[in-house]
């Protein structure tokens, strides 16, 4: 089973290497699986103005971590159902207020620091685990990488949009959280 999906990952991301598929809107044209759930209410604005905040790592190193920031709100902006705040006054506002990053993925703390930032929507982002396969021992920046992500309404707490996404990558830990990040974001062009 183990070597199953191993075989289907390693298929899957050579595809879209070779495809050159790099976008969550590349894979579900393809039709890549995804694992979400939306809200109808997320079709009822035509843009959301949103601010991604510092994602919660499950070990992952802090410039991981700032770097899937920048990263998930670029591929969310890709949706066209996004705009941003500027990630520079998310981390001006964590300052002052003394928010700990690591209390940013509680829903309640979340709205309230989108409500502080003007936003109608937050993305959370959750780093579940970045790992080395064993079997890829020949392959030293061999990683796996599995995110959750929620875009939650800032007026009702109603969470729009969950996913998980999981990556894989032979280029490090950021090829595959992009990865993982990008297959998160699939049920937003469906």
């Amino acid at each position: 089973m183990r070597l199953n999906l191993l075989a289907d990952a390693v298929l899957l991301a050579a595809a879209m290497t070779f495809a050159g598929c790099n976008t969550a809107g590349q894979m579900a044209a393809l039709g890549v699986p995804a694992d979400y759930a939306r809200s109808p209410v997320l079709d009822s604005r035509a843009v959301w103005r949103t601010v991604v905040l510092p994602p919660s790592s499950g070990g992952s190193s802090e410039m991981e971590a700032d770097f899937l920031c920048d990263y998930a709100g670029m591929a969310l902006l890709r949706t066209g159902m996004f705009s941003l705040i500027d990630r520079s006054v998310v981390d001006q506002l964590l300052t002052e207020q003394e928010f700990s990053y690591s209390g940013v993925v509680d829903p309640s703390t979340a709205v309230e620091l989108g409500r502080l930032l003007g936003a109608e929507a937050v993305m959370t982002i959750r780093i579940g685990s970045v790992t080395h396969d064993g079997f890829w021992d020949d392959e030293p920046d061999q990683r796996d990488a599995t995110v959750h992500v929620k875009i939650i309404s800032v007026q009702t707490a109603e969470v729009l949009y969950t996913s998980t996404g999981r990556g894989s990558s032979f280029e490090g830990a950021e090829s595959a959280l992009e990865m993982a990040t990008e297959v998160s974001l699939i049920g937003l062009f469906r």
